[in-house]
């Protein structure tokens, strides 16, 4: 640099000598130029003070402003305001590296360059440039001084490389920079081999944020369905904080659907998506009386605000709800095909130093039953726990100072109805079915709890809870002599009732340590936390808590209790005097492992023997039968540090008659058994894999955000992972419950997993075998093979509801994301056979 800065004096001291003669080129560099012109080179340099000419040579640099220059060789001429530049060549005259260029933001490589730093215009030989998210190449390129440029036998391609697999031909093209490529007519060319895919002109977007555009729809033929355009439709990107995608699908035989999809932020306030789509599916022939028409939707909003944005305040919203049959019959996504439950919240709360008042909208719906259950709304306002008897300037130790408090008050408007009932009228009562079965109530609860250290090493917590229940419908039940049955009304009016409960815990830990000396374990530890639990609820029958009342049952006089509550949001009161005394027992065993001798390390390992061994039971000493309750024992734990595993056993320690109902009487009175098993089960999952990434597979294609949500719901398989050489899940579940005098079992074993075939192929699967049944439950496969700018995928189900194949091949980048070559057989097509 100390020798560039001589130069550029010298060249300084010259022209201002030379102003003198002449005042044209008086102007000279300092006038001409608008800032210092810094230039080096690895090898030598040479000055031609005359001419006012600088030569570089290998691996010359030149900074002028916002433009640099590196090549092999470099020649500045500030009295012309030109830069030379040209990469390295070989003893035959090929070039070995390309010069680069950068102007603007632009940078190109080239074999040979030729630029004015003064007007901006140049001219590049064989050049590439990164435009967007693709290549340009071009035999001849000129840029003007609006940074336009204009290319003779130029290609535009996705690749990477310097030979690409792919290219757009075109003998003339117009680069606008931030804006669009403007092509003549182009062909497609694949492996140097031109294809008939040609157009008479092309504009390809150039912009690094959102453009808006027209969305090409995938075309194709289905044998049930006929000739088809899929996902077609126009992309508006509205802003940097939103945008929206409207696509359509039409069919030649009548089937059509749409969908909206829009994504918006904004910068630490929130952020969000909402997509809804709508499919009329036609099936079978018009003269046939198998034709049918199945209407359907769904819509899916995801809303999450900023922590840090108003922490008093917080919205957030999960919502995925739709007709019962969308996802059997247009799911895409495994997953969302086997899934059979779809839930909803949106959520608001506000928070200050004494509670909190929170409103949730909740949705929850089974595609099985069909039934759906709404909460529209529940408002819930919570009081902080408080002590009253504490005094906080004065603090002490008294029992009573460790009282707490809190209050709860909870309205809930609630409907549980099935889906095609949801929007109809009852033809008898002329009402609609939805204001038929709407629930809705006021629950106010006080929780009172204290605890408090006894006998050293036991902790004793009492606990009372003190509950008014208000429900605005109620029922009424009375005796119809002439019909010899019990009728039911429903009066919408308005009661309250009191309950409470009382209960009593006795806890504490126990710690059993045991050492070993000539085994891998140095120590083991075992804790036990063993709980008595004295409960107390009295008889809410009893006139003074309004709960209850009686109605004729028989002809004979016969009455029994009812709750006036049967059947409402908050439910019943018990019925009936409870006063038990339950045990429960948690244990857990945990081992200190010592090191191999050709471990690195002396740290000894922990390990987890046994996470969780829970026992429980209770004894009701005011029932007036079956006192015992049944027990209950659950295991967690893992084997190998693989391998999880969870088991549950129930056992009665009642018998059962010849019909199975249950008796009076202990198993062991007859058995001499303890207990009767009733119900037992085990869960084992592993989840194996060799090497690979610990966090979350990367995308298998380079996507732009402005297609990100139609691509993840249009490729089911859309993250792949070649790191990982290989996978395998499995899960294996056995369920076994003799409820009566039948057994039932379920016994089921899914494996699912994928293997590398190559370094550029991956294997893919996912299945499931009823042993009971013998026969496996749905299955899939899918095939992806990365072809470095394409990929192609196969994504097959080859027998079932869903049976169906889908073969892609298309560009990874989402500028290109229209080329593509698709064959797929949908669900409808199989069925159509």
């Amino acid at each position: 640099m100390l020798i560039a800065g001589f130069v550029l004096a010298a060249c300084g001291g010259l022209l201002a000598q030379e102003s003198q003669d002449d005042s044209l080129k008086a102007q000279g560099v300092s006038s001409k130029l608008k800032g210092v012109v810094e230039y080096d080179a690895h090898d030598s340099m040479k000055f031609d003070i005359a001419n006012q000419v600088v030569y570089l040579w290998d691996s010359a640099h030149v900074d002028y402003e916002d433009i640099n220059l590196s090549a092999h060789y470099v020649i500045i001429d500030f009295k012309n305001n030109l830069l030379v530049a040209e990469g390295k060549k070989d003893s035959a005259g090929n070039y070995l590296d390309q010069a680069a260029f950068t102007d603007a933001g632009q940078t190109f490589y080239a074999q040979k360059i030729s630029y004015n730093y003064l007007t901006g215009k140049g001219k590049i030989e064989e050049v590439s440039s990164v435009q967007g998210d693709g290549y340009l190449l071009a035999h001849t390129a000129k840029k003007d001084s609006s940074n336009v440029i204009n290319v003779l036998r130029g290609q535009y391609t996705t690749c990477d490389l310097s030979h690409p697999h792919f290219a757009i031909r075109a003998r003339k093209l117009k680069v606008i920079p931030d804006d669009k490529i403007v092509t003549g007519p182009a062909y497609l060319e694949i492996s140097d081999v031109p294809t008939p895919l040609a157009i008479p002109f092309g504009f390809f977007p150039n912009k690094r944020e959102r453009t808006s555009g027209i969305l090409i729809p995938t075309y194709g033929e289905s044998p049930s369905l006929g000739f088809f355009l899929r996902d077609g439709g126009y992309y508006w990107g509205i802003s940097d904080k939103i945008d929206l995608a409207l696509r359509g699908d039409i069919y030649s035989r009548g089937s059509w659907g749409a969908k909206i999809y829009t994504n918006y932020k904004v910068r630490y306030k929130f952020s969000g998506n909402f997509n809804a789509k709508y499919s009329q599916i036609l099936t079978g022939e018009r003269e046939l009386p198998t034709r049918a028409l199945r209407k359907d939707f769904f819509v899916v909003w995801n809303h999450v605000q900023d922590p840090k944005f108003n922490p008093s305040i917080r919205f957030s919203a999960n919502v995925n709800a739709g007709s019962g049959t969308y996802q059997t019959f247009n799911a895409i996504n495994a997953n969302n095909y086997l899934a059979n439950t779809f839930q909803s919240n949106i959520a608001w709360a506000k928070s200050w130093k004494f509670g909190t008042l929170a409103t949730n909208l909740r949705h929850s719906q089974n595609t099985q039953t069909r039934v759906v259950d709404l909460t529209l709304p529940q408002v819930a306002f919570t009081a902080n726990r408080f002590y009253p008897f504490r005094n906080n300037e004065l603090p002490s130790n008294k029992w009573y100072e460790k009282i707490g408090l809190a209050y709860t008050a909870d309205f809930q408007n609630n409907l549980n109805i099935v889906d095609s009932l949801l929007f109809k009228m009852d033809s008898v009562n002329n009402i609609p079915y939805a204001q038929q079965r709407l629930r809705n109530g006021i629950r106010q609860n006080i929780p009172m709890t204290a605890s408090f250290n006894v006998l050293r090493y036991f902790s004793l917590t009492p606990a009372a809870n003190i509950n008014t229940v208000t429900h605005f419908k109620t029922i009424r039940k009375t005796w119809d002599a002439d019909a010899e049955q019990t009728v039911t009304d429903t009066l919408n009016n308005t009661r309250t009732a009191l309950d409470w409960n009382a209960n009593l815990t006795l806890g504490t830990r126990i710690y059993g340590t045991f050492n070993f000396k000539r085994t891998r374990f140095s120590k083991m530890r075992h804790t036990l936390t063993p709980n008595l639990i004295l409960s107390y609820v009295p008889d809410f029958r009893k006139e003074n808590y309004s709960s209850f009342e009686t109605v004729q049952t028989n002809s004979i006089g016969r009455t029994e209790y009812y709750s006036v509550f049967e059947g409402g949001i908050f439910g019943a009161s018990p019925a009936g005097r409870i006063g038990s005394l339950g045990f429960n027992l948690l244990n857990s065993l945990e081992a200190k492992m010592r090191p191999r001798p050709e471990d690195s390390t002396d740290v000894e390992e922990r390990r987890m023997l046994i996470d969780a061994l829970n026992l429980s039971m209770n004894y009701n000493f005011m029932a007036e039968k079956f006192n015992w309750s049944p027990l209950t024992a659950s295991l967690r734990t893992r084997l190998f540090k693989r391998v999880d595993v969870l088991m549950g056993v129930t056992a009665d320690p009642y018998r059962i008659d010849s019909l199975g109902t249950r008796i009076e009487r202990f198993e062991w009175r007859t058995g001499k058994r303890l207990a009767r098993l009733t119900r037992a089960g085990i869960s084992l999952n592993t989840s194996l894999r060799q090497g690979g990434l610990t966090s979350q597979p990367q995308r298998n294609s380079t996507r732009g955000t402005q297609d990100e949500l139609n691509y993840i719901n249009n490729n089911p398989n859309q993250y792949v992972d070649f790191t990982v050489p290989w996978s395998l899940n499995l899960a294996y579940n056995l369920d076994w419950s003799r409820p009566g005098i039948t057994d039932v079992v379920t016994q089921t074993f899914r494996f699912s997993g994928d293997v590398n075939v190559t370094p550029k192929w991956k294997v893919g699967f996912d299945s499931n075998y009823d042993l009971v049944r013998g026969e496996f439950g749905f299955t899939s496969f899918n095939v992806f093979r990365d072809l470095h700018c394409w990929e192609m995928q196969f994504n097959w189900i080859p027998f079932g509801f869903r049976q169906s194949y889908n073969v892609t091949i298309q560009v990874k980048s989402s500028v290109l994301q229209d080329l593509k070559l698709s064959r797929k057989r949908d669900w409808y097509d199989f069925s159509a056979q």
